[in-house]
């Protein structure tokens, strides 16, 4: 984990997780896999997201035994692993592509909730999270970040934190408001709160053990497949 230290605030104390593929894995998926669907939806005008959300909404947490992780470009947390990259294992032949893209958003939601376990191992205790990005737009997939982690997740009225934090600091800067703290009690507000399912809380836990205990039973061999291939042997 990265730790900051005076990055925006005087005293103030970053602590940052981070995973370095999450989007790009489902984009990787719906380039690679989902032509037809992509140009169904682009022709009708609907986001082709939304449709694989659709499709596979009803598939139960775990699905169904397959489980991915999503270090396809390595892992910066926990592990600082360059060398990392995704596996999938759990596969028959009950599962279809569609296993493969809820199982690849539930990997985004335990990689995350394994951040928020080290977080909270190394004493850094919260009891919400406020989300932002993309990943907001997907009913289905913040559901499933709470259920996974156990934690209510807030959403805002801007969901572009990056342009929001800019307008922050614009804000003080032309003394609009005073201070940083100032400018963001009147500047953010929340809109939707998504609070996890217990039973599904529940029944997610035995998976994400799976997860974390996926990486470091292939680490070895893994690290031996990225040094063969970057040898051109």
């Amino acid at each position: 984990m990265g730790s900051y230290t005076d990055g925006v605030l005087p005293g103030q104390y970053t602590l940052e997780g981070s995973l370095v593929s999450s989007g790009s894995v489902l984009k990787w998926f719906k380039e690679g896999f989902c032509e037809h669907l992509v140009k169904s939806a682009e022709t009708v005008g609907v986001n082709p997201y939304e449709i694989l959300d659709r499709k596979c909404a009803e598939i139960a947490p775990g699905s169904d035994g397959l489980i991915i992780n999503e270090y396809f470009q390595g892992n910066r947390t926990p592990y600082t692993d360059s060398k990392a990259r995704g596996i999938m294992w759990g596969l028959s032949l009950s599962h279809t592509p569609l296993h493969v893209y809820h199982a690849i958003m539930e990997a985004v939601a335990f990689g995350t909730a394994f951040n928020f376990k080290k977080m909270e191992d190394a004493g850094f205790k919260f009891d919400q999270v406020t989300v932002c990005g993309g990943a907001t737009k997907s009913p289905l997939w913040m559901q499933m970040h709470a259920d996974v982690s156990g934690k209510p997740l807030v959403k805002t009225e801007v969901g572009d934190a990056v342009v929001l934090g800019t307008c922050i600091l614009a804000a003080v800067g032309s003394g609009q408001y005073a201070n940083i703290q100032e400018a963001a009690a009147n500047m953010v507000h929340e809109t939707e709160r998504i609070e996890p399912d217990p039973e599904t809380h529940e029944e997610y836990q035995f998976y994400l053990q799976k997860y974390m205990e996926s990486y470091p039973a292939m680490q070895e061999l893994t690290h031996e497949l990225v040094d063969h291939v970057a040898a051109g042997e």
